[in-house]
């Protein structure tokens, strides 16, 4: 559906320290399709160099970037400064560490429109600080009464009118100071409607003050206590409920919303597309063990059937060794660029180009020490761009899934192969068929790099065999691209 966007919509992001998640957080909102934005980041008092950082934004983005600064005062007098200075006819908040998906605003505003509403808010998957994606929150439209009992309302996903707001400012209180925006709303709006597509993803974080169970449980009394002027016994209560709620609806995040999650696979890869965005990736032991980190982007993710353990997973396996891959993919002309990525490589470089008949492009990768380091290294690509890495499962993957994210905009199709590119090149000894047919090449892997691939194999085994006895791929479906 085409959208008007002809009504200003206000982003404010409040702003302290974010070292590690606020350029994914900014970029998910300069790339929103609706364009009538206005984005007021509001730096709450953080330290010289994000202050340094965040002017540099604001210069390279001049008409649609608003920063100011303040004396650190807390996220509620941040957001209330960016509300004053807000312009727009609605107002859409987002926390510096979380981020939207391309058509937040527009599929929110649409709706706005359509149904006549002062406020929305919406579905969001919950990852945790290593990329693990934990769960998905769907609400409901919800009254005073209802949020009494939860606050269901993930304050990234909400857009409302800018009138309304400006009459329910946020209060000055460490946490829960949006669950008393909300009330205040709600006892003068009949519902909250709440919208069951997911827009956001939101970051739970260990070190995040809404983490800190005592601090949490404090604020939500006086919520109660202060704010609704409930008595002590009242508030006591309401304090008890909304933990127990609290527990339930963690629950329901974790192991009802989010599942059965579909992922395709291609048995001949001949047949692949090169029509949308896309990430292969091998069926196997490792990308089993590790299936959680690929939940966020399963629409974008392409399986072929490598490992032995895929057999579990797959009736009708067939096994493509990662090595021929190469061999078995027909590249259409309209792909411009081509790039190896990952280890320095000329015998892998030669290889590909003379596999695929043309130059490729060289990108070197530094040696990542853990997942979050991992998620933070990002990279631009052009249009029509063909990417094979080759660094180890699963940090291929989260690069992967961080190149599809920062090239949102761009057709980008990506290769996770891994060490397969280097026995395919020759350097290292290719499996002996015998060995292959009897799916024991991990076996055969081990003659070199002993301990550290000793060391993942018993890790990856320990997890697979695990989430096997205890029926977690029973929630995943694994679908045939035909």
């Amino acid at each position: 559906m085409e959208s008007n966007q002809d009504d200003l919509v206000s982003v404010i992001i409040p702003f302290y320290n974010e070292k590690f998640y606020f350029e994914e957080c900014i970029q998910s909102v300069l790339s929103q399709s609706y364009k009538n934005l206005e984005i007021i980041i509001v730096n709450d008092g953080s330290d010289a160099e994000f202050k340094t950082i965040l002017t540099n934004l604001k210069n390279i983005n001049k008409d649609k970037i608003f920063l100011y600064h303040k004396e650190n005062g807390g996220v509620a007098s941040a957001r209330n400064l960016g509300i004053q200075k807000a312009k727009g006819k609605f107002i859409s908040f987002i926390d510096a560490d979380d981020v939207w998906l391309p058509n937040k605003i527009e599929h929110q505003i649409n709706i706005i429109k359509q149904k006549n509403l002062n406020f929305i808010h919406g579905s969001y998957y919950v990852l945790d600080k290593n990329l693990k994606l934990k769960g998905k929150f769907i609400p409901s439209s919800i009254n005073y009464k209802d949020l009494l009992k939860s606050c269901d309302i993930g304050l990234s996903t909400v857009t409302l009118s800018a009138n309304v707001i400006r009459e329910n400012l946020f209060p000055n209180i460490s946490t829960k100071e949006d669950y008393v925006c909300w009330l205040n709303i709600a006892k003068k709006i009949n519902f909250l409607y709440a919208d069951k597509e997911v827009v956001t993803v939101y970051r739970k974080r260990d070190d995040s003050l809404s983490a800190k169970f005592l601090i949490k449980f404090l604020n939500a009394f006086k919520v109660y206590n202060i704010y609704e002027n409930f008595g002590v016994i009242k508030s006591l209560f309401y304090t008890f409920r909304l933990s127990i709620y609290y527990l339930f609806k963690e629950n329901i995040i974790r192991n009802k919303n989010l599942y059965p999650i579909n992922f395709n696979y291609l048995s001949d890869l001949k047949k692949l597309s090169f029509e949308k965005s896309f990430m292969l990736v091998a069926l196997n032991m490792a990308s089993l063990s590790y299936m959680s980190l690929l939940y966020e982007n399963y629409k974008n993710i392409i399986f072929w059937l490598d490992g032995v353990c895929a057999k579990f997973i797959i009736k009708n396996f067939t096994k493509t060794a990662g090595r021929k891959v190469i061999e078995k993919i027909s590249i259409p002309e309209k792909i411009e660029n081509v790039y190896l990525c990952g280890k320095k490589s000329e015998k892998q470089q030669k290889y590909i180009e003379k596999k695929i008949n043309r130059k490729i492009g060289f990108i070197e990768l530094p040696f990542f020490d853990n997942f979050q380091e991992t998620s933070m290294y990002k990279l631009k690509f052009n249009n029509n761009s063909l990417i094979f890495l080759n660094i180890a499962t699963p940090k291929q993957e989260i690069i992967a899934k961080n190149i599809l994210k920062f090239n949102s905009s761009k057709k980008i199709f990506i290769f996770c192969l891994g060490g397969g590119i280097a026995m395919a090149a020759g350097e290292e000894k290719i499996v002996p068929e015998n060995i292959e047919r009897l799916n024991l090449e991990w076996l055969w892997r081990l003659k070199t790099d002993t301990f550290f691939r000793l060391k993942r194999l018993i890790r990856t085994g320990l997890v697979f065999v695990f989430k096997k006895l205890f029926n977690y791929f029973n929630k995943i479906n694994f679908r045939e691209l035909i």
